[in-house]
């Protein structure tokens, strides 16, 4: 009797628009978010052009996409960013291959050539990560297809008790530091440590650290101001190897238009974010220099001969990569060639047309 009556009453009171169900838009019923996990903080200049990354991939996509960021290393921190995408942990990540020793080789040759124009690296880095051979067989392999990419800008040193200005002056302090800033320190007297850039407030507090080779949006960013007085204005290389990943099963999940939307909004990102990196690093500074709640930062020059000297055993270091890179069987003089070219391509490109948001 009890079903006899719903099937009577229930068809009635929904013909006189008493009782109505709403189905689910086709956008509701297909709307899928990545799981992106991003190391850094939710602030600055990277973690605005994250949020644009997800507005435009929700618009273009007609809502059918779009990003689930779970920020400050909660879901991947920084060393373990590269494998925990390879896995599937995250669909998309914030990847540092140098804190994933021998998975992504190849990237790491974009850290080996000391100039600090934003746009041509990046540039120069997207074209040789979506083109070399030997860059995409290792992605293959390690599960992960690349998105796109970041910059540091170029390096400064921050320190907290004393300016830097001279070779004398890093003779005896412990700095944290990464790729060929490591010879390039401890060739003039310092120890290094390697510690990821979210960890270096606290090391800089507890004076586990005297410095970090850093940049200025990183400064601001994760507020190392409050725990240092000093940047010296190296203007050394950036770290090119620094940008996004996805899982490659999660990029073969997504149809073919989405996958060709992925593929325009990789290098679109590339591009939007040079031309921010490049004007906040003039923007980060001043802001430093004035002072951020109570906080300064005294922004110091080097002497051209440690600057000269500090350039030249960075550039030698070159031989590292070269002989990690052999060992995983790369040919690393056709790698490094590939990608010095590409430098000399976009910064042709720049001397002739300017950049782009310039034109």
């Amino acid at each position: 009797m009890n079903k006899l009556i719903k099937g009577l009453l229930l068809p009635a009171l929904m013909t006189a628009g008493i009782l109505t169900f709403t189905a689910p838009t086709s956008a509701e019923a297909q709307m899928r978010e990545l799981r992106f996990a991003e190391f850094g903080p939710n602030r600055g200049t990277r973690a605005g052009a994250l949020e644009w990354l997800d507005e435009q991939l929700r618009e273009r996509s007609g809502g059918a996409l779009g990003l689930d960021i779970t920020w400050g290393g909660a879901l991947l921190g920084a060393k373990t960013a590269a494998q925990g995408l390879s896995d599937g942990v995250a669909d998309m990540a914030s990847i540092v291959p140098v804190y994933a020793p021998g998975q992504l080789v190849a990237y790491e040759v974009t850290d080996t050539i000391q100039f600090g124009d934003e746009w041509v690296g990046m540039m120069a880095t997207y074209d040789f990560m979506t083109t070399n051979e030997a860059a995409l067989a290792e992605q293959k392999k390690a599960n992960i297809k690349y998105f796109g990419n970041y910059t540091t800008g170029p390096t400064q040193l921050l320190t907290k008790e004393k300016p830097v200005t001279t070779a004398a002056d890093l003779d005896g302090l412990t700095l944290r530091a990464t790729g060929a800033f490591v010879p390039a320190l401890e060739a003039k007297g310092a120890s290094t440590v390697s510690v990821s850039q979210p960890q270096v407030y606290e090391s800089l507090s507890n004076g586990s650290v005297d410095g970090s080779t850093t940049y200025y949006y990183v400064v601001k960013a994760y507020k190392q101001y409050e725990v240092a007085n000093y940047i010296t204005e190296l203007n050394m290389g950036q770290t090119l190897a620094f940008g996004i990943g996805m899982n490659m099963n999660t990029y073969m999940s997504l149809t073919p238009d989405q996958q060709e939307l992925v593929d325009d909004l990789g290098l679109e990102f590339t591009q939007y974010v040079a031309e921010k990196m490049y004007a906040s690093r003039t923007e980060v500074k001043a802001e430093l220099e004035a002072g951020i709640d109570g906080h300064k930062i005294e922004v110091v020059q080097p002497t051209e001969e440690l600057r000269t000297s500090l350039v030249q055993i960075a550039n030698e270091d070159v031989a590292s990569w070269k002989s990690k890179a052999a060992d995983k069987g790369i040919d690393p003089d056709g790698v490094y060639g590939d990608f010095e070219a590409l430098v000399g391509k976009y910064t042709a490109e720049r001397d002739d047309k300017g950049y782009p948001w310039d034109r």
